[in-house]
């Protein structure tokens, strides 16, 4: 699994789109726990949630980092496995 996340603009407001992607079965309720319940298109493996402000994400990627360790960060993917 890997999370990214791009900046914004919706109705010319500002917000972070985090990204997680090709997760598993056993991940979608946390997922969804977290609000992270939108899915991208036609791709079945990457879910995404709209953040509008600092705060929420940082209690996001908290939670995110709780259950998950970091395994590498290469550019704008962040690589995770559960703990």
């Amino acid at each position: 699994m890997f999370m990214t996340a791009s900046r914004i603009k919706i109705d010319g407001k500002p917000l972070l789109k985090l990204n997680i992607h090709e997760y598993d079965n056993d991940d979608i309720p946390f997922l969804d726990s977290l609000g992270i319940d939108q899915l991208e298109g036609d791709a079945p493996n990457w879910r995404y949630i709209h953040i509008h402000n600092q705060e929420d994400f940082l209690s996001t990627r908290s939670a995110i980092l709780e259950r998950y360790k970091v395994l590498a960060e290469k550019g704008p993917k962040v690589f995770l496995e559960a703990k």
